[in-house]
């Protein structure tokens, strides 16, 4: 098992092999193609080893978690346990928090959530995920790209409660239209905009 001092190390002698190769008048466009493609997979595999030792502490999502839970369960009494907990964030959720919350009110740009991520299609939409979970996120354009600024670490809990348990309860497909309706009458929450 490597660690990112070695993926760093081994990133390093791939971008120096393929600064050689552009140096070189004489290299193939084959053979750069070649130094540029392997230069691209150590890189991508550096970056994912310094996002697993760096980033993929959880505790802030957990921590928000609980939050969010207990105001789901001391606010919203008269509903049925199942509905009153946090489901469907995942490790990456996790890390772009971890990733997040030390830059508090700087802006990141999406390229950086991307790479942290290794994921370049889903990741924005993860990081917009995080506004469920009562975290404020403003999206703006800056000259660099598309970026997200955390506007602070601790989550609006209870605003997060009513759009996780409006969610639950809009996602149980075992409940008839009716039911539905009469849950999120009774949580306070009323009728999703869909069905109005």
């Amino acid at each position: 098992m490597t660690n990112w001092k070695q993926e760093r190390h081994a990133a390093q002698e791939e971008v120096e092999a393929l600064a050689v190769l552009l140096r070189d008048e004489d290299t193939t466009d084959r053979r750069l193609i070649a130094g540029y493609l392997e230069a691209k997979r150590v890189l991508a595999r550096a970056f994912e080893q310094l996002a697993v030792e760096k980033y993929s502490d959880n505790s802030h999502l957990e921590s928000a978690k609980i939050m969010i839970e207990h105001a789901m369960r001391s606010t919203f009494t008269q509903i049925p346990e199942k509905y009153l907990r946090v489901s469907g964030f995942s490790r990456v959720h996790a890390m772009l928090l971890a990733y997040l919350v030390p830059r508090v009110g700087t802006a990141v740009y999406a390229d950086e959530l991307r790479m942290l991520t290794g994921d370049a299609v889903h990741t924005e939409r993860r990081a917009r995920d995080l506004r469920d979970l009562g975290f404020a996120l403003l999206a703006s354009d800056h000259p660099g790209g598309q970026a997200y600024t955390l506007v602070d670490s601790v989550p609006a809990a209870q605003t997060a409660a009513v759009i996780l348990i409006h969610r639950n309860i809009r996602q149980d497909k075992t409940l008839s239209e009716n039911s539905r309706a009469r849950l999120l009458r009774l949580a306070g929450i009323g009728i999703p905009p869909e069905q109005e």
